[in-house]
């Protein structure tokens, strides 16, 4: 939870609300359906965790760090 608290998600073009955030952790949106642009790469998540690539919440996470 306390990395849901430095998510970008809703602030994010591409962001649809269906009650899902910190989409690097639970996968890909089922209601975001069109990239509008895409902030993960400033996200603090992302940095902290060593993340790679961009669009998770329709492409999902490539997690670097184990």
């Amino acid at each position: 939870m306390e990395k849901k608290g430095k998510c970008v998600c809703p602030v994010c073009p591409s962001y649809a609300d269906c009650g899902q955030l910190a989409f690097c952790f639970t996968g890909k949106s089922k209601c975001i359906k069109k990239e509008n642009g895409c902030m993960c790469g400033g996200c603090p998540v992302q940095i902290e965790n060593e993340f790679k690539g961009l669009y998770y919440c329709t492409r999902g996470a490539v997690k670097t760090k184990k």
